[in-house]
């Protein structure tokens, strides 16, 4: 894993500017800023408790992709007309909506215009911002080529933007039937059963079992309904508490790739993240290892940024990448043997676009099948409860109705 320093060097103009960056050890660090055109003054490893500085809290929220793609346009296309970049910051400061993002830009401003590199201010932010866009602002920086950076950063918001916004519509009906059915049968259980209840203890009738089983849920419904909301926060804040140590969070991963339906679709969508932030940061010059660390910190999934770092280290030795994930069963063998021909021909970027099209499609086909598939299983499921609730309540009502037309029915007429 990379050590993060912090450094105070000199710029082409003379300048003292400070920042951080990450390297694998203090004489990698010398050589990225060199590449960068500074010329080192002091550099000290930051300790791990203050390697998050500039990361979000709970009061510090980070900044969709929505608010990212459309600030990477405006600033690609104001950066191409030749707009000097402190006037770009300045215009995008006035005119930036997101509030989280708005509060970012002036202290990028504020650093920008004491000397430090435009790369160098965003790493400030990191987990409030993407470590792709602070790489691909970083090669722009060194590249010269920071409009088409920025361009490249837009795209790739854009279509991960789109694709949460698929996934998000297909779930929106069946999360909307859900809760409207949860409240329909609370609605039943707490008003209308107990009515047939006391008509059922009037009458001293022998109830059936599944009218004995709706009583004992609508009984503990009226009387313990306060442990329910108790129980779900429980739920919630033991499943966060799992997820935040290494083993929960391996666990629930796992668990997560093997659902029935969901787990495809989740597996598909972590498989096109990373082909296409891969594609998206070797196309901006930022080199393959720094980009595979990139790519390991947002996979998304445990198992895949071991997979990711296993490729990391082997990479360093001299290995290629393909050989790696051929031996993963999380990487599909198409998948693997696209990157070994793009490692051989030296078109990888191009053939991990390729493989990041062919997922999305196929995350929208996944999508498209699950929501035409989820209705009438909603549909069924609901269908069911009610089926069992009024067979419940008709069940004793008819065993009723026969008793008292053969007078067997306590206090009933003669």
């Amino acid at each position: 894993m990379a050590a993060r320093f912090f450094y105070r060097a000199r710029n082409s103009r003379g300048r003292i500017v400070s920042g951080h960056i990450e390297a694998d050890n203090r004489g990698a660090a010398v050589a990225l800023l060199r590449q960068r055109r500074l010329f080192v003054v002091e550099l000290r490893p930051v300790p791990a408790r203050a390697a998050g500085e500039g990361g979000g809290t709970l009061l510090q929220r980070g900044v969709g992709v929505k608010a990212l793609a459309l600030f990477c346009r405006q600033f690609a296309t104001m950066s191409e007309a030749g707009i000097p970049l402190l006037q770009c910051l300045h215009i995008l400061v006035q005119q930036t909506e997101h509030k989280a993002l708005r509060a970012i830009l002036k202290e990028v401003v504020a650093e920008v215009e004491r000397g430090t590199g435009l790369s160098e201010a965003f790493a400030r932010f990191r987990g409030r911002i993407p470590e792709l866009m602070v790489n691909m602002i970083a090669a722009g920086e060194v590249a010269g080529t920071l409009d088409q950076a920025l361009h490249r950063l837009a795209v790739h918001f854009e279509k991960e933007h789109d694709l949460r916004e698929k996934i998000k519509s297909a779930m929106t009906y069946p999360v909307l039937v859900a809760g409207v059915s949860v409240v329909a049968m609370i609605v039943l259980l707490v008003v209308i059963v107990p009515v047939f209840t006391d008509i059922f203890n009037q009458m001293g009738a022998t109830l059936p079992l599944p009218t004995r089983m709706l009583i004992a849920v609508s009984n503990f419904v009226k009387k313990a309904w306060f442990a329910l909301p108790v129980l779900a926060a429980a739920l919630f804040i033991g499943f966060r508490a799992l997820a935040r140590t290494p083993r929960g969070r391996e666990l629930i991963d796992r668990l997560v790739l093997r659902l029935p339906i969901a787990g495809p679709l989740i597996h598909k969508t972590i498989l096109a993240r990373f082909s296409r932030t891969l594609a998206t940061l070797l196309r901006s010059g930022v080199p393959l290892l720094q980009s595979i660390q990139t790519v390991e910190r947002v996979a998304g999934n445990v198992l895949v940024a071991r997979e990711l770092a296993e490729v990391y280290r082997t990479i360093k030795e001299g290995g290629r990448m393909a050989g790696v994930l051929g031996r993963s069963k999380l990487f599909p063998p198409m998948t693997t043997s696209m990157i070994a021909i793009g490692e051989e021909s030296g078109m990888l970027d191009i053939l991990l676009e390729k493989i990041a099209v062919f997922y999305e499609q196929e995350v929208e086909a996944l999508v498209a099948r699950m929501s035409s598939l989820i209705e009438p299983l909603m549909i069924l499921g609901v269908g069911t409860m009610v089926g069992f609730m009024a067979l419940s309540i008709y069940l004793p009502l008819f065993g009723m109705a026969g008793a008292m037309q053969a007078g067997t029915v306590p206090g009933a007429a003669p």
